[in-house]
């Protein structure tokens, strides 16, 4: 009997200190977690970005070289993927508090019960186009009739700018010649005069095709329709508990994008020297013209930052007309919160 309880009293004790050690674990993680996310008095924030480091996002560079971030408070880290579907989703989960994501990225989002907020515009212009040889005579949709087109594929914001086109046209998929996924190898098929014409990024394709074999004609998606494109994403839980974080981030691009604008040459110099430090001299003109291309796309006739109401409104119809979303949204306008924006 005696023996009976020794073996009781026992496991008593043991489930205990298990108790115990696991609470000072959860105990220890956290402390570490705030650690880790406040330094100096800072917060820290992983800003997800696309593809690799790129001129293209000179704004941000700028606004971490200048000190805009840690003026908010913020210990910025830049993260690039080419996995734009991860950063969302680690976005919905609030493992990541901030990304640049495209806009139609977000509208998808929200249809599946993601609860992701785009809360400033960065490219105020469709940075998405068709491009094409001179000698194929292209410079309208129209034109495209019975064309061979190439597209990296059927989704994303280069398929959902393409549908638009088409769309805002009279045009349909059906008549083309052929809509062909090519991956992101625009510039070989046209060179190679495996596609007629391409759907490609206006920023820095035409100039690698020009460089390569030809001068080009580019039709610009955003000369024909309104799209949202991409922004500062966060999500619900981050702007109800630290608004003040989210008003930061915002303020602190929105100044980056400024001076691009203002002073391109600054901004490519910091760009190569602190954050792209792997491009060859010998691009450096190219890559110039590529933030010149990108700074047009950035350009705003209202304040930098602005959504148009509109634009999502649109892209929505259009993600429905692809057969992406299969019913709009309750409320498009929960996609996006322009309160941040400074004044």
């Amino acid at each position: 009997m005696q023996t009976r309880q020794n073996r009781s009293r026992n496991r008593t004790w043991l489930v205990g200190a298990a108790l115990l050690i696991v609470i000072a674990l959860l105990a220890a993680a956290y402390i570490f977690s705030q650690q880790e996310e406040e330094t100096d008095g800072k917060t820290k924030v992983t800003l997800f970005m696309g593809y690799i480091p790129s001129v293209q996002f000179a704004p941000v560079y700028v606004a971490a070289e200048r000190g805009y971030f840690a003026d908010e408070g913020i210990e910025i880290v830049f993260e690039n993927s080419f996995n734009e579907a991860d950063g969302v989703e680690r976005l919905a989960s609030n493992n990541l508090r901030f990304g640049l994501i495209s806009g139609e990225q977000v509208l998808l989002a929200r249809a599946n019960d993601r609860p992701i907020v785009y809360v400033l515009e960065w490219y105020h212009n469709f940075p998405v186009g068709i491009v094409s040889a001179v000698d194929q005579n292209i410079t309208q949709p129209e034109d495209l009739r019975g064309r061979v087109v190439g597209i990296p594929g059927l989704y994303g914001a280069s398929y959902i700018g393409f549908r638009a086109l088409l769309n805002a046209s009279g045009l349909t998929e059906s008549d083309l010649g052929e809509l062909r996924s090519i991956g992101f190898t625009a510039p070989e098929n046209i060179c190679e005069d495996k596609v007629e014409a391409a759907v490609i990024y206006i920023a820095n394709e035409p100039l690698t095709i020009e460089q390569q074999c030809s001068e080009v004609n580019v039709i610009k998606i955003s000369d024909y329709v309104t799209l949202v494109s991409n922004g500062l994403v966060t999500n619900e839980q981050t702007i109800r508990e630290q608004p003040e974080l989210v008003r930061g981030m915002v303020r602190a691009i929105q100044r980056g994008i400024a001076d691009v604008i203002a002073d391109p040459d600054a901004a490519f110099e910091i760009s190569v020297r602190d954050y792209v430090k792997d491009l060859p001299q010998d691009q450096y003109e190219t890559q110039r013209q590529v933030l010149a291309n990108s700074i047009e796309l950035w350009r705003s006739d209202q304040q930098l930052g602005q959504t148009t109401p509109a634009a999502w409104e649109t892209t929505q119809e259009i993600l429905i007309q692809a057969g992406l979303m299969s019913e709009p949204l309750d409320d498009v306008t929960a996609c996006y919160d322009m309160s941040f924006l400074s004044q």
